[in-house]
């Protein structure tokens, strides 16, 4: 009965190499740190969505047709009961809105433009980096939380709270597929029903 004791010796000694060789999951932060390298490099891409907006006690509602190229934008939004559709499109030099009727507005933001005809604005400069899940690179967020695959599920930037709430993979690569943004009495509830990317 003398072996025994050396099997089992064997047995944890086998049991406590495997337990050393097992490979562990990466801390946060660099899980993070790939996701947001991986997302920001996105510059070309299309998402189709359910935009709505409350504001006080008035409320919006629309699909979002938003496309990025090469750094400019073209957001559509098609109001419901043939509302009409606006198109507002720009670059960092100019930005313009078309209306349901053929007016033609142009401003030095899309924000202002926004802001003067449709009495909300949603912040176009930082919504196109909060839209795919990471905060803007301008400013620092604050209030921070991942989730264990290192993605920001909620995070506080420029004054807005953002909170994505489920994410899609799209060509393997996590994206937003429902997000709000909330910033004093305006809310803002995004549900993207299909993302392009190049």
């Amino acid at each position: 009965m003398k072996w025994l004791p050396v099997a089992v010796l064997v047995t944890l000694l086998a049991g406590c190499s495997s337990l050393r060789t097992a490979p562990s999951a990466p801390p946060i932060p660099e899980l993070a740190s790939s996701h947001l390298a991986t997302v920001a490099a996105l510059r070309n891409w299309r998402l189709t969505a359910r935009i709505g907006v409350q504001r006080d006690n008035q409320g919006f509602s629309a699909d979002l047709d938003w496309r990025e190229q090469d750094g400019a934008f073209d957001l559509r939004l098609a109001a419901p009961l043939n509302g009409g559709t606006f198109a507002l499109a720009g670059d960092a030099d100019a930005v313009s809105l078309r209306a349901p009727k053929g007016e033609h507005y142009v401003a030095d933001s899309a924000e202002a433009l926004m802001q003067t005809h449709f009495g909300w604005a949603l912040p176009v400069s930082g919504a196109r980096h909060w839209i795919k899940g990471i905060p803007a690179p301008e400013s620092t967020p604050t209030q921070e939380v991942r989730d264990a695959e290192g993605r920001w599920t909620d995070f506080a930037q420029d004054g807005w709270r953002v909170s994505i709430v489920d994410y899609t993979r799209v060509a393997g690569t996590s994206l937003p597929r429902k997000l709000f943004l909330n910033r004093d009495d305006m809310k803002v509830r995004l549900v993207i029903k299909a993302w392009e990317r190049d």
